[in-house]
Order: C-alpha cells, then structure tokens, then sequence
C-alpha cells in the first residue's frame, strides 16, 4: 500500500444558517430507478409513512421521464409507457427547466435525487443547486471529482440549496452527518479508519471459514453483494472513494490521485469476460489459503482497510487481531472508527450494514430529511 504525501489543510468546508424554519413537505424528483432509486420510490410514493414529508413529482431513467407537479405513482411509469403523452424522453436540460418552473410555482423546497451513476448528470449539480434545487444522491461520482468542484458543491448559497451525500460513504450509516456535526461543534478531525465494504467483509469472512478464495468471490456475486463486474470491488476503487468522500468532509484537501489502492484482481485476469473471470480465480486460491493461513498463526483475519490521516490515505489488505473490533466484523457488516481531538482517548465507532438497497435508500432519505431541517 502507499500513502500520499501530500500535507493536507484542515478547512471547515460546512456551513450551515442556525436557527433555520424547518419546512414540513418537499417535492421530490428521483433520476435512476434502480435498485436503490426503484427503493426509494417504493419508500415514498403517495399513501406511503412517507408521503406526507415528501411528494414524489417524478422520476426518470436514462431513456424516459415522467413528471407531474401535483404528484405521481411509481406504477404510473409502467402504463404511462403504453400511452406516451405523459412520458417524454429524458433530456437534461428540458427536465432542469421543468423542475426549476415547478419550484418557482409551488413556491417549496424541491429535492433531485440521483441514484443514476452518470458523470453526466454529476456535472449538472451545481446548476441543479444555482437554480435552488436541492441535490442528494449516493453516488460518489461528484464526490470524487477535482477538489474544486466538491468545493463548488459545498459552498453555502444564498438561496439555500444544499448537497448531501451521505449514502455514498457509508450507505445507510451516519458517517458523514457524525463528522458533519463533529467539526461544526469545533472539533478536529485526525483519523478515519475502518472497513467501508460489506462487499469484502463478506468475502474475507467466507475465507476465515475455509471457503476458496474463487468460491468466495462467486458467493458474494450470487448473493448481490458484489457489483454486476465483481473486479469493481475487488479493485478496492470503491474503498478509495469513500475514504476521499470522508477526507473530504473533514476538511482534509486531496485528489483521487494522490494515493494508491491495493487491486486484488490477479493482473492475468483484469480483462478477460466475466466467465473467463470466474474460471481463472481458481488459479489463485493457494496464495489466498497461504495468506489466511499465515494470518491465522498470529492469530489475525484479513480485513480490506482505509485509513484516512493528515499524512495520506492508505486503502489495503490488513491482518488485524481476530479478537477486535475490525477483526469480529460478520456477514457484509461495515465498520468506521472516528479518532478527533474530543474523541482522542476512545475513538468514536459506527457500525452496521454496510451494503443493500433498502439500508442504502435509508441514507439518502436521512439526508432528504436533513434538507427539510
């Protein structure tokens, strides 16, 4: 693993207006219906607990768009398909211009949500939020961009709209807000550390159990766990991602360049098909059984770890004591320590499910209701 040695500034990149009016309702606009967007429809479409906090005006994928000012259904997509006067093709700058009209008419906080995964539709958060456009999403696309664009993200506006991202650190966990809250109350944040994939706690925990290293990798695909390429975790870029998008959030100032993450894709095996993939790893199950078996001797597991610290970030494979805290972590379980000038002595710890649509939707509506506060 090597660490950046790039020094990093601390600056409080939040701000918030105290004492704001909290709003009872906000229309919501979701772009991508799929697997967390498609949750979060299910979570608040009209008749839902939801519903009366937020009104789902609409939503897109990345072909059709249905809007609606007074409300709509997740299920009015399917047949409105069959009748495509409701439904029109999805074009950015016409829906932008649709949501900014309907703000400015109902005259309410409107929410984007963007659960797509697209570059493209990164690049339009700061006209969403120039225009008075809230914007959440669980993507880490923007989050990860220049440093002047997350700055850009960020900044307080005068006209109120604000970013928040929380599902795309810690899904459904509050890291994010607990170092948000941290550093408003005057806190310094000097170390992050933990496991941020429940992809690869799930994996390394099957290893610890005697399961192929090849076997283990096609458990957790089959199971969902992975992404629909498995190499995307096990390149470890989605670890590196989350502990910039943390770094970031506590005023540390870096790029994705600056630091390296351990690929545990075997180099032989990094572009060939997905069959080919699966068929390959077997190739490699004697370095993995060598290497639990070694941990095991100093009574250590392997855990995949991002550390995030004033000089660099470090994103690997670490054998930690089994007995630990790192160490007792089960299923696709998530793990993220806080270490801080308050929290010095016994470093703040959030644990939980670290993967999954529904605990995933639960971390953006967190920062929906963030909004309306």
């Amino acid at each position: 693993m090597k660490q950046g040695n790039q020094s990093f500034k601390r600056e409080a990149v939040y701000n918030q207006k105290p004492f704001s009016k909290p709003v009872e309702r906000a229309d919501v606009f979701v772009a991508g219906i799929g697997t967390v967007g498609g949750e979060l429809l299910r979570q608040i479409e009209p008749g839902s607990e939801l519903s009366h906090e937020f009104r789902l005006i609409g939503f897109c994928n990345s072909k059709l768009a249905l809007i609606n000012e007074t409300g709509v259904q997740q299920t009015a997509f399917v047949s409105s398909a069959l009748n495509p006067r409701p439904v029109f093709a999805t074009r950015w700058d016409k829906l932008i211009e649709q949501l900014v009209a309907i703000r400015k008419r109902n005259g309410q906080n409107l929410i984007f949500v963007d659960a797509t995964g697209s570059r493209e539709v990164a690049l339009l958060y700061t006209r969403l939020l120039d225009t008075g456009i809230h914007v959440v999403t669980p993507s880490k696309l923007a989050n990860t961009m220049p440093q002047r664009y997350f700055d850009e993200l960020v900044k307080l506006r005068e006209n109120g709209a604000l970013f928040r991202y929380e599902a795309a650190a810690g899904a459904g966990l509050p890291v994010v807000q607990t170092i948000r809250t941290m550093m408003q109350n005057g806190d310094d944040i000097l170390k992050i550390s933990g496991v941020l994939s429940g992809t690869m706690t799930y994996l390394f925990g099957q290893l610890e159990n005697g399961v192929s290293f090849s076997k283990a990798v096609k458990l957790a695909y089959e199971a969902g766990y992975t992404e629909p390429d498995p190499r995307d975790d096990l390149s470890g870029e989605d670890v590196a991602r989350k502990c910039l998008i943390l770094a970031r959030t506590a005023g540390y100032r870096l790029d994705r360049e600056s630091f390296e993450a351990e690929d545990q894709t075997p180099s032989a095996l990094k572009n060939v098909n997905l069959d080919d993939f699966f068929k390959g790893l077997e190739e490699h199950d004697a370095f993995w059984e060598q290497k639990v078996a070694k941990a095991k001797e100093k009574g250590c597991v392997l855990r995949y770890v991002g550390t995030v610290e004033r000089t660099g970030i470090s994103v690997g494979v670490e054998a930690v004591p089994a007995n630990s805290p790192l160490g007792s972590l089960r299923g696709a379980d998530n793990q993220v320590s806080i270490k801080s000038r308050y929290y010095n002595q016994s470093p703040l710890i959030i644990q939980g499910p670290g993967a999954g649509s529904e605990v995933t939707a639960q971390g953006v509506l967190a920062d929906m209701r963030d909004v309306l506060r």
